[in-house]
């Protein structure tokens, strides 16, 4: 990496002085290609780097970066794979902390001040939720690594159970929580969603001894729901007794982050209720949990 960084000190004064004759300067180190471009005030550094695919070889781009009236800009998008052995990461690289599994509590509360719902008795343990960010990207704001922009993109699944005699239910096109009277006993009910979620976060980071990160990072998550189910259990056989619920299709949620290396704690709250206005109760979904970033 040193060598790289040396190569490009050399090739931006040469692009400087050759910008009269030619726009584009390459210089190979180490198996990378560096190439850079430049036109008016606007210098654009691109690094390829030789992989072997079959019987060719094949020059791949690892990094673009561009600087424009003395200040720099670089801009990675990456999609991630779990449980593929990746390159060792440069100590100097903004390594973004949104790709991942993560897993948690999840909470309905009557207000944004953490107010317990009439008739609502979540099991906690049995209420929860899962999810994966398969994809993930950051814009770097501060030259020295420690502040960016980071986005993702991923699928998940939220559960509430009820074990109170409680199910959520519809009718006269107004959602309730109601009490089973005068039919089957259950064993329990529950409210669950599939979602896809859509982080963006400004985030912090430094590396401990020039290693691993310490992170912490917080902003806002779109969420977009569908296949909302209310289900009972009788008898160890699950039934679907209403669907939709008058559910917003789109939430927005607060989230929150902080951990190191690859492993980190969060907590995320709806902005506004999940049932829509004079059409269900007033619930704020929460939840908290641990998160592995690969």
């Amino acid at each position: 990496m040193r060598k790289i960084m040396f190569s490009l000190l050399l090739l931006l004064p040469l692009a400087l002085i050759a910008q009269e004759t030619t726009k584009e300067s390459t210089v190979y180190v180490d198996g990378q290609k560096i190439v850079v471009k430049r036109s008016s005030n606007k210098i654009k550094v691109k690094v390829y780097e030789e992989t072997v695919k079959g019987d060719t070889i094949e020059n791949d781009q690892i990094f673009e970066g561009v600087y424009l009236d003395g200040q720099s800009t670089e801009r990675r998008i990456a999609m991630t794979i779990p449980f593929v052995t990746k390159k060792p990461k440069s100590r100097y690289r903004f390594e973004p902390h949104v790709a991942g599994l993560y897993i948690g509590y999840s909470r309905l509360y009557s207000n944004m001040a953490f107010g317990k719902p009439d008739n609502l008795d979540l099991q906690l343990s049995k209420s929860w939720e899962i999810g994966f960010n398969l994809f993930e990207g950051a814009i770097p704001l501060t030259r020295d690594r420690h502040w960016a922009i980071t986005t993702g993109l991923g699928w998940g699944y939220t559960s509430f159970r009820q074990n109170n005699g409680f199910y959520f239910d519809e009718s006269d096109g107004v959602s309730h929580n109601d009490i089973l009277i005068g039919g089957p006993v259950y064993d329990y009910s529950r409210l669950r969603y599939n979602f896809f979620r859509l982080p963006v976060s400004l985030e912090w980071q430094k590396r401990i001894n020039g290693r691993k990160p310490l992170f912490v990072s917080a902003g806002a998550e779109v969420e977009v729901r569908y296949a909302v189910r209310s289900k009972v259990n009788i008898d160890d056989k699950t039934t679907t007794v209403a669907r939709d619920l008058n559910t917003h299709p789109v939430g927005i949620n607060f989230l929150a982050q902080a951990g190191y290396s690859n492993i980190g704690f969060y907590a995320r709250y709806s902005t506004y209720s999940l049932f829509e206005k004079n059409k269900g109760p007033e619930m704020y979904p929460f939840a908290m949990g641990i998160c592995w970033h690969w």
